[in-house]
């Protein structure tokens, strides 16, 4: 028996109204039902079905991705009890995907797909809630396949009219919540926004690999707290209540910095992960995003015509055209500044910068890129033509000191804690450490006797 008639005999041995049997149409066969062998000789049934509680159409419907996460979630914690295990395949660490909790909802990444959450085949309508089952069976007899869905499909009913109604409507208003606030930021002059207690810190799993569908740590996540030098910001949210944290504003280049492992990078991954709604207790409920957004990296690419002349003065051999219309292979600078300098063009919001990910000669200012490159970096863009950075920056950096000092405003991490770097103060001791450096090259310059007797001063400095 092929897997489409296998399916068709299975659905013959359904009795459950709950099946969907108005969804199984040809234009859905292998999407919204079908048939597939495993490879530990088990069999995976997937079916639509459908719920009914008259109660979810008292739901906010703004809401309503977070009320079918949440029920979701709850049946997946008594799969991991034992029950339902057709859905968990028995727990088996093969069909972790099935039962593996998921707390982003509204993720715009083709990732998770494969993890079982609120999606265009699991969702509310009405007084009626859709599940895509995903079954795994030992047996392979149509009649017992469809004896034991029919069981499953009553135990789930029973369950789900159980679960609290306060809870789905918790759930509810808090995507109502991050989905009014994200769209207010544009009119609170912001394009972020970290509330405080948030919690950025991730755990990944085997099927959680990527910070954005990755759950809340474990153990020890210290929560974010905005530094009171920065006047957290108090926002309203849609239900009335008020929380304050820490607001980015538009245009504003702000800086994360401090030494390694102190959560630069963690921080800036869950601004990033703002873009997302999440369920309560997932600790980013509150770091709000626009979504107009780019993170830029470096990395090498061809490029065809593309426009780097906002930092490149000059091509160097190997490449065609002109700063404005570059042909060729690019470095990995050049492929940053392209990319910087595209997203400015195309009027985004915000720009994430990690340094570890960096081309940090197109970050700051040095000598011999000058001499050798003719790069602009963008401390230097930053210093004396700062007009021309329309969108607000984020950067994480721990080395980049003069980065930092032209930034508008910044935080440094210390033992995972939020504090103020007052810019005045370190613009100054920055000053005087170059002077103090300045001093020190002299003086060994002066030791060995010797000046500057190489071609790059008068060749490139004239």
């Amino acid at each position: 028996m092929n897997t489409w008639e296998f399916i068709k005999e299975i659905v013959k041995n359904i009795k459950n109204p709950n099946l969907n049997k108005s969804a199984l149409t040809s234009s859905n066969k292998n999407k919204l039902f079908y048939v597939s062998d495993q490879g530990d000789g088990k069999v995976k049934v997937v079916l639509p079905f459908v719920f009914r509680r008259e109660d979810l159409i008292d739901l906010n419907s703004k809401g309503l991705e977070g009320s079918t996460a949440r029920i979701i979630e709850c049946i997946k914690e008594e799969m991991k009890k034992g029950k339902f295990s057709p859905l968990s395949g028995n727990l088996g660490r093969r069909y972790r995907e099935l039962y593996e909790p998921l707390t982003v909802v509204n993720c715009d990444m083709n990732i998770g797909s494969n993890l079982w959450r609120a999606d265009r085949y699991n969702y509310i309508e009405g007084n009626r809630i859709h599940l895509l089952l995903r079954m795994i069976f030992s047996e392979r007899d149509p009649r017992s396949i469809g004896r034991k869905i029919d069981e499953l499909s009553q135990e789930l009913e029973d369950y789900i009219d159980r679960i609290s109604y306060s809870l789905l409507k918790k759930e509810n208003i808090n995507i109502v919540n991050q989905k009014d606030l994200r769209n207010r930021l544009d009119t609170l002059d912001l394009v972020a926004f970290i509330g405080d207690n948030s919690k950025p810190a991730r755990s990944y799993t085997p099927v959680r690999r990527h910070f954005r569908i990755a759950g809340p740590k474990e153990g020890v996540n210290v929560p974010f707290i905005t530094p009171r030098e920065l006047n957290p910001v108090e926002v309203e949210l849609y239900d009335g209540r008020v929380i304050t944290g820490l607001g980015i504003k538009k245009r504003e280049i702000f800086i994360i910095t401090g030494r390694n492992a102190q959560g630069k990078t963690t921080l800036l991954e869950g601004i990033e992960s703002g873009q997302d709604d999440h369920l309560l207790g997932d600790g980013r409920e509150y770091i709000i995003t626009t979504r107009d957004l780019a993170k830029i990296t470096g990395g090498s690419m061809d490029m065809q015509g593309c426009d780097i002349s906002l930092f490149f003065e000059k091509l160097p051999k190997g490449l065609k055209g002109t700063p404005k219309k570059v042909v060729g292979r690019a470095s990995t600078s050049m492929t940053m500044a392209y990319r910087i300098q595209r997203a400015m063009t195309n009027g985004v919001d915000v720009i994430l910068i990690d340094e570890d990910n960096s081309a940090v000669n197109l970050l700051v200012s040095g000598l011999l890129s000058k001499w050798f490159e003719g790069v602009k970096s963008l401390s230097e863009i930053m210093m004396k033509e700062r007009e021309k950075l329309t969108s607000a920056f984020i950067i994480t950096t721990s080395s980049l000191d003069l980065l930092t000092a032209l930034a508008d405003r910044a935080i440094y991490l210390e033992d995972h804690e939020a504090k103020y770097l007052d810019l005045e103060y370190f613009r100054e001791e920055l000053s005087k450490y170059y002077l103090e450096l300045s001093r020190e090259l002299k003086r060994i310059g002066g030791d060995k006797g010797g000046g500057t007797t190489g071609s790059c001063k008068g060749s490139n400095m004239s």
